[in-house]
C-alpha cells in the first residue's frame, strides 16, 4: 500500500509537458525554421513561432505580472485550456508540420527533432488515457 494516494510519475511528466515544457522545447525549432526556411515554409514557421510565443505568454505572463482578472486573463486561460491543455501545443506543432511539407523547407533535422518531441507528447497523452 505504499503507492496509495501517490500520483503516477509519468502522469506528472505529462502534465508538466502539456503545461509549457513542450512549447519551451518547440520554440527553438520554430525559431530556426523561420530563419532558415524560405517562401511558404518560412511563413508557416513564423505562424508556429507566434503560436509558441502566445502559448508561453498565456502560461507564464499572468503569474509574472500578477494579473488574475480581466479580459486578457480570461483569454489567456481559454488559450491555455484549449483542447484540454493540448490544443495550444498541437496548434503550434501543426504549423511546424505544415512548414515541413511546404516549398522552401530546409534542414530536415528540425523535422526529425520535432517528430520525436511530438511522439513523446502524444505517447504521454496515450499513457494518461489508459
Amino acid at each position: 500500500m505504499s503507492s496509495f494516494l501517490q500520483p503516477d510519475p509519468i502522469i506528472l511528466v505529462f502534465i508538466a509537458a502539456k503545461q509549457g515544457v513542450y512549447l519551451l522545447l518547440l520554440l527553438p525549432l520554430t525559431l530556426v525554421r523561420s530563419v532558415v526556411a524560405s517562401r511558404a515554409a518560412r511563413a508557416a514557421g513564423l505562424v508556429a513561432l507566434t503560436l509558441c510565443v502566445l502559448g508561453l505568454a498565456a502560461r507564464y505572463l499572468p503569474e509574472v505580472l500578477g494579473v488574475y482578472q480581466g479580459p486578457a486573463f480570461r483569454a489567456a486561460g481559454a488559450w491555455r485550456n484549449f483542447g484540454g491543455g493540448l490544443g495550444m501545443n498541437l496548434a503550434a506543432s501543426a504549423a511546424l508540420i505544415a512548414s515541413a511539407v511546404l516549398p522552401g523547407r530546409r534542414w530536415w533535422g528540425i523535422d526529425v527533432l520535432h517528430g520525436l518531441l511530438l511522439a513523446g507528447l502524444l505517447g504521454l497523452w496515450v499513457y494518461s488515457l489508459v
